[in-house]
């Protein structure tokens, strides 16, 4: 649907200056979001292109994060769909909203009855990039890849399954032993990307795994081919005309991901016709722009992304659950919300996404409230000593203004937090070990499979730790009790109940501030036809799109 709330710009040096007061920060923040100088964007644009007889052939999608790499197997981020959606296949694949799993390298599967043995059989005739075909032993080498090679993708298929324990059974049978019962196992199949153990194994060097050169390069057998790729500006990437999904109907020809990390460079490409797609990680304001130019569309979706501030629970004074707390009580959620969000977003107060089975219906979290915080700073043993430190994203301002507001009111009661703007691949980075993980880190939790182990397991599971989901460095036998528990057992009912009771505990102990439930907006040239979103995906699948007057 077309999203037409109005709003005001105010310029982001402004938000630095200003009385930090509730209301006078919450409204001057909701304008400075955007960014200096964009009041006058709307007058510089000419109201989106008119096409000629001949519709595009070429999209292109704004995001405002570097493609870190092009290896599959490397990264577990929203900033890699691009890459694992459009150049690779999976044996299944989420799709719609709320996602569902669907067929793709992988006509069926099954499952045995202890829930170890998973069978599937694949489509035949699937040709790589090079024309070779696609195979089951490409799928054994894929997982044990992935599995060895011990990245962010593999983190989620640890407590299921090893290297070694995928094999052929024929030529389009493809056999996973589990070496204990894993419940999501079925939502994170769609994670894993089939690469061209051929191509691969021939750039292998000192078991490297052929990583050195599928950083930049591709392996596929996806609807595109890559032909350019460079991490700070982005990549482009052409058809693959022997696409097992054929052509038929409709599609680009080209596709394109260019990297714009300033909200104002997103607004004026979209306007200008030179992008067709945006980030969805902007400003409201962002898109109450783009809803007023002719040539663009805004759309919204619900989605299952929180956005959450990381608390290190290691470190510090923040060791003590009173200080957290008492940080906690110190956000402004509902002033956020309405004042930055423009009510685009609903109230999340646990680490499961409220409209995701597991996060407990009566969960009311944390409020503000000043008075509670210094109670709770009062009673905490550890005494705040020292400036913490607080990441943000760069280029993604609601995360910028997060800290603001947060650092506004911590000053309040007596403590100073200092904020740094970073971008996702330093806060990735920065959370492989303890020492260089940041006391305080703003980010979202997307959806990469619709389990609640997706959001609470990967960020609360100790085993978890040295992963940028996992970076609260949080400990507790009793919680990575529940989380296994969760893992292995089979019935619906009773995963719920062990993950109702994780959030209630992660609640309790305040382990990191849990702040809102993603209603995604996405600005897109009004031309642009196809465009299909899911949660886990996050709509940047290129090969059902096309152009129509």
């Amino acid at each position: 649907m077309k999203y037409d709330r109005s709003g005001e710009w105010t310029s982001a040096r402004a938000v630095a200056e200003i009385p930090m007061g509730r209301r006078s920060f919450l409204k001057a923040a909701a304008g400075a979001a955007v960014g200096m100088g964009l009041g006058s964007l709307l007058s510089e644009i000419p109201g989106g292109p008119a096409y000629g007889a001949e519709p595009p052939t070429h999209v292109v999608f704004g995001t405002t994060s570097e493609i870190e790499t092009a290896d599959p197997h490397v990264k577990y981020a929203v900033s890699a769909y691009p890459v694992s959606l459009n150049l690779y296949d999976n044996l299944l694949r989420f799709q719609g909203n709320p996602p569902r799993v669907v067929p793709w390298l992988a006509e069926s599967y099954e499952v045995s009855p202890d829930g170890l043995t998973w069978t599937f059989r694949l489509r035949r005739g699937v040709q790589f990039h090079d024309g070779g075909e696609l195979s089951a032993e490409s799928v054994v080498y894929s997982m044990d890849r992935m599995l060895s090679m011990n990245k962010d993708p593999a983190g989620v298929f640890k407590p299921a399954i090893k290297p070694g324990a995928t094999r052929a059974r024929d030529r389009y049978t493809v056999e996973m032993r589990l070496y204990q019962p894993f419940a999501p196992f079925l939502s994170i199949i769609p994670i894993l990307s089939v690469v061209n153990e051929k191509i691969v194994k021939k750039q292998e060097k000192s078991g490297d795994w052929g990583a050195e050169w599928l950083r930049d390069h591709e392996a596929g057998s996806g609807a595109f081919i890559l032909e350019r790729y460079a991490p700070a500006t982005g990549l482009t990437m052409r058809r693959f005309e022997r696409y097992w999904r054929g052509w038929a109907g409709e599609h680009v020809r080209s596709a394109e991901v260019k990297v714009l990390r300033e909200v104002s460079t997103q607004i004026l490409n979209i306007g200008k016709g030179n992008t067709h797609m945006t980030h969805t990680i902007l400003p409201p304001d962002a898109f109450r722009q783009m809803a007023k130019m002719e040539g663009v569309t805004v759309v919204e979706d619900q989605t299952l992304r929180t956005f959450v501030i990381r608390m290190h629970n290691q470190r510090p004074p923040l060791s003590d659950p009173e200080v957290r707390r008492a940080i906690s009580y110190a956000f402004d959620y509902d002033g956020f919300i309405k004042g930055v969000m423009g009510g685009v977003a609903v109230r999340n107060p646990g680490p499961i996404p409220v409209n995701l089975w597991g996060s407990p219906r009566e969960l009311k979290g944390y409020s503000f409230d000043l008075d509670k915080a210094r109670e709770h700073l009062a009673k905490a043993k550890l005494k705040v000593s020292r400036p913490l430190e607080m990441l943000a994203i760069s280029g993604t301002a609601i995360s910028e203004q997060a800290g603001l507001l947060l650092q506004s009111n911590l000053k309040k009661i007596g403590i100073d937090l200092r904020l740094r703007n970073v971008t996702f691949p330093q806060i990735a980075a920065s959370g492989k070990s303890q020492e260089t993980a940041s006391d305080l880190t703003a980010h979202w939790m997307s959806a990469y499979y619709p389990d609640p182990d997706n959001w609470i397991g990967q960020m609360y599971d100790s085993k978890k730790w040295g992963t940028w989901q996992a970076l609260s460095y949080y400990k507790s036998e009793t919680m990575d009790r529940i989380l296994s528990e969760a893992r292995q057992v089979t019935s619906q009912q009773k995963r719920e109940a062990l993950y109702q009771q994780a959030s209630r505990i992660a609640v309790d102990e305040a382990i990191d501030i849990y702040i809102y439930n993603t209603v995604l907006q996405r600005g897109l040239s009004k031309y642009l036809r196809g465009y299909q979103f899911s949660p886990v995906g996050d709509g940047l699948e290129f090969w059902p799109l096309y152009f129509s007057q």
